[in-house]
């Protein structure tokens, strides 16, 4: 993986986690700012076409990936 699909994934996977506990807190204000931040880094890796498959599970319950198209000539 690339230093910038790596990072992008990194804070996505963040931002998920962040969102989760804010809902569970029941605070909404940290909830909108995390649901922002994540459209925002969803909205990045779609303009990188990356492609997150947040769906996938292993063992260890779903696991974020990231799918790169193969360079274009």
């Amino acid at each position: 993986m690339n230093t910038f699909a790596d990072e992008l994934l990194r804070r996505i996977t963040g931002a998920r986690e962040a969102l989760r506990t804010a809902q569970d807190d029941g605070d909404l204000d940290a909830e909108r700012v995390y649901a922002g931040e994540l459209e925002s880094l969803l909205r990045l890796a779609h303009e990188h076409d990356l492609i997150l498959n947040a769906d996938r599970h292993n063992d260890n319950g779903p696991q974020d990936e990231v799918d790169r198209p193969h360079h274009r000539a």
